[in-house]
């Protein structure tokens, strides 16, 4: 559908009236190392063993130059980092004195002590963590963790999101392969608010009637980093003088770019399905693959293509358009980008009724006496009826389940299947719950491609 998205774009246009300026990037301390660099000899001051409480001055950078390390900025605040933490663990723990998985973080060594030994996660780790650190971060700043940095035999070979650690990605590397990762650079990002997206034609510079266009390309990046960085990448100028509209946003997923924009039309809270984001139980894919629209969880982890950021370099896209300045309201600027968006891809993306068989959810008031749940392997023990629909909604294939109890109802359930729903319908009965199958009239988000003429 787009093909060779990096070295073309798709465009529509009629005229182009813009001048071409430098990139704006915001500047990075000149201490940062990058990739091909290698890491200074220094002393680690503070390395706090959690698990005993001991902090070590004798642990030099020097001392890591045979193995692999990787550097794993975190901090107590981000509860996906501390999340992460024994998965760092047990990474080490495999590979041994091959590599050497050192988590970092900014933060106070009494913060950190406090809260490793209580956390569920952290309190039966013996990871050691460097605390109250400021050297790493000036060798490798950052404003989005975790930020994981990779140095093999002393040379920075990676700076990535924290996906990309795991044991394929080690091994890879310990066997001698170059990695191709996607920089993580939170300083870069394209301002097109200062530079088009699209170059104009030189004949057209300098024309002082005004010209519209809408036009899409592919994956944006500088040394690897993605354009967008983590400062924005979507925006809407009004130019006064030239009484235009421009609207851009850059790497997104096509399936996000559509959501945005609808979003910003119609209320989800008010349309008839289970929650008021969009689950993937209310998306109707009438495509050839998916796969192409939006990132699937469900891919094969390999080095070229099963990580977002892989994804995201194939199928990402940039988006700009120009309009005459007509006193549009914000709905009407983001219908304007579904219409191009639509005419650009050759899809047809919207809000659709349609009759489905749908599960509800009620009291019956006949509760009796439960036994605490024992959960086996491989199952899930679930707590409360607003948790057991949600999850039910995630799944794609299951029907919408609407929750129609008060949402007090407290469960100790085990499930072994979250699309076994005769399964959880009989589960459910002993704490006065019935799960009914009705027929509804529901809203689902549907992504038509249109056939080629």
């Amino acid at each position: 559908m787009l093909n060779n998205m990096k070295n073309n774009f798709i465009l529509i246009l009629l005229f182009v009236l813009f001048g071409v300026v430098n990139n704006a990037v915001a500047q990075q301390p000149e201490a940062a190392l990058k990739i091909g660099d290698q890491l200074p000899d220094f002393i680690i001051s503070k390395l706090l063993n959690a698990g005993t409480d001991r902090v070590s001055t004798e642990e030099n950078t020097g001392s890591f130059k045979d193995r692999l390390l990787i550097i794993d900025f975190w901090a107590t605040s981000c509860s996906g980092c501390v999340a992460a933490l024994p998965k760092m663990e047990a990474l080490q723990k495999q590979f041994g004195n091959k590599i050497k998985v050192l988590p970092v973080t900014y933060e106070e060594r009494a913060l950190v002590t406090g809260f490793w030994k209580k956390n569920k996660y952290t309190k039966v780790l013996a990871l050691p963590t460097v605390v109250e650190d400021n050297k790493y971060k000036a060798f490798f700043p950052h404003e989005a963790i975790p930020h994981e940095v990779w140095v093999y035999k002393g040379e920075v070979i990676g700076i990535t999101d924290a996906d990309y650690v795991d044991a394929y990605n080690i091994q890879q590397v310990l066997d001698g392969k170059t990695p191709n990762w996607p920089v993580k650079n939170d300083y870069y990002f394209y301002d097109a608010s200062k530079q088009p997206l699209f170059t104009p034609d030189e004949k057209q510079e300098h024309m002082n009637s005004i010209h519209t266009y809408a036009a899409i390309r592919g994956y944006m990046e500088k040394d690897g980093a993605s354009a967008a960085g983590v400062f924005g990448n979507t925006g809407t100028v009004r130019d006064s003088v030239k009484k235009t509209i421009r609207t851009w946003f850059i790497n997104q997923s096509i399936f996000s770019s559509y959501a945005t924009n609808w979003n910003a039309i119609v209320s989800l809270k008010d349309l008839v399905k289970p929650s008021s984001s969009i689950d993937p139980n209310q998306i109707v894919w009438e495509v050839k693959d998916p796969k192409k629209y939006m990132s699937q969880s469900t891919l094969t982890p390999d080095f070229k293509t099963g990580y977002r950021g892989y994804w995201m370099r194939e199928n990402a896209i940039c988006f700009e358009s120009v309009k005459r300045d007509t006193g549009q309201t914000n709905k009407d600027i983001s219908r304007g980008i579904i219409a191009d968006l639509d005419s650009l891809l050759g899809l047809k993306v919207r809000w659709e009724k349609r009759k489905e068989k749908v599960f509800v959810l009620v009291s019956t008031g006949k509760k009796t006496v439960i036994s605490p749940a024992q959960a086996k392997a491989n199952e899930d023990v679930v707590n409360s009826v607003d948790e057991l629909v949600y999850k039910l909604n995630r799944l794609a294939k299951n029907p919408y389940v609407f929750n129609e109890t008060k949402g007090e109802e407290k469960l100790d359930l085990t499930i072994n299947s979250w699309t076994d729903l005769s399964a959880i319908g009989k589960a459910l009965a002993p704490y006065g719950l019935l799960l009914k199958e009705e027929e509804r009239l529901v809203d689902k988000f549907i992504l038509s491609e249109r056939k080629k003429i």
